[in-house]
């Protein structure tokens, strides 16, 4: 017994960060099945490990900036791995998630300042490690990849904050961004052509589903209100207009299930960040 506690503790950095690892893979191949199954196993697996991936990095993190000199034989932590210090950036990218699931419900949206806190903490802790682990050791030649690394971090947990923000739906000014987004970005060349959801159906009668998908863009800002609690009557009139227009019935199962997707999207996932001109940026220099 002695003995194995003996190994735990001599490997317990490298399991925490394989354990930080195995989490975030499981959600990324999981992330995306939420919005069509239902189990209850998935599911709570899914909550599970969406707890435990913050809690496991941050723990991660700590350890490091406690236990970077502690000695493991005959040599300190990050004598014995020399890439030991790769590691914080590699946690911090952890904490900024998949892109699949940023939120498990939509009360977590409403704690998007709380995670702007960590994020200021938890990247100032890896700055900490990362430049304690690297003075007075031979560390040049990996020390420029681990800082495109570390910037990659910094930008991943910042989207994750980002899209939190605007999933918040409560916040109003969070709503308008919300909308601004939808207008700037959900204008595809042939919504300009319609006016009305009859002449997006005419052209859903045609059989094109473009129809059916540019009016899902052009209504996706009054749904959006609608999900925050506002009513018709408080909504702009553009978005009241097009949320009351007519619109053919044997669409509407389409319309509804395209809604729907969209509004999980902004709700749960990065979307609503990726949809950005500044998140794009950042997306390709991640």
């Amino acid at each position: 017994m002695g003995k194995l506690v003996q190994v735990l503790n001599e490997w317990e950095i490298q399991l925490l960060v394989l354990l930080s690892f195995t989490l975030q893979v499981f959600l990324f191949f999981t992330g995306g099945l939420r919005r069509r199954r239902t189990n209850a196993l998935l599911r709570f697996s899914m909550w599970v490990a969406y707890l435990g991936a913050d809690l496991v990095a941050i723990y991660a993190l700590g350890f490091l900036s406690r236990h970077k000199d502690d000695i493991c034989g005959n040599d300190t932590l990050t004598e014995a791995h020399p890439l030991a210090f790769l590691w914080t950036p590699f946690l911090l990218m952890h904490l900024g998630g998949q892109d699949t699931v940023t939120a498990f419900s939509i009360e977590d949206n409403n704690s998007w300042l709380r995670h702007l806190l960590n994020l200021v903490v938890q990247v100032g802790v890896a700055l900490y490690v990362f430049w304690q682990s690297t003075m007075g050791r031979r560390h040049h030649s990996v020390l420029l990849p681990g800082i495109f690394v570390f910037i990659a971090g910094i930008i991943k947990y910042g989207e994750r904050t980002l899209a939190l923000m605007y999933g918040d739906l409560k916040n109003t000014s969070h709503n308008t961004i919300g909308n601004e987004n939808y207008e700037e970005l959900y204008r595809p060349a042939d919504i300009g052509r319609y006016q009305s959801n009859e002449d997006l159906d005419k052209l859903a009668d045609h059989g094109e589903y473009g129809g059916i998908f540019a009016s899902c863009l052009q209504s996706a800002p009054g749904i959006r209100e609608l999900f925050a609690g506002r009513t018709t009557h408080q909504m702009e009139d553009h978005h009241r207009e097009v949320l009351t227009s007519p619109i053919h019935m044997d669409h509407l199962p389409k319309l509804l299930e395209v809604e729907l997707d969209l509004m999980y999207d902004d709700i749960y996932t990065k979307a609503m960040v990726l949809q950005t001109r500044s998140g794009i940026i950042f997306r390709c220099l991640s």
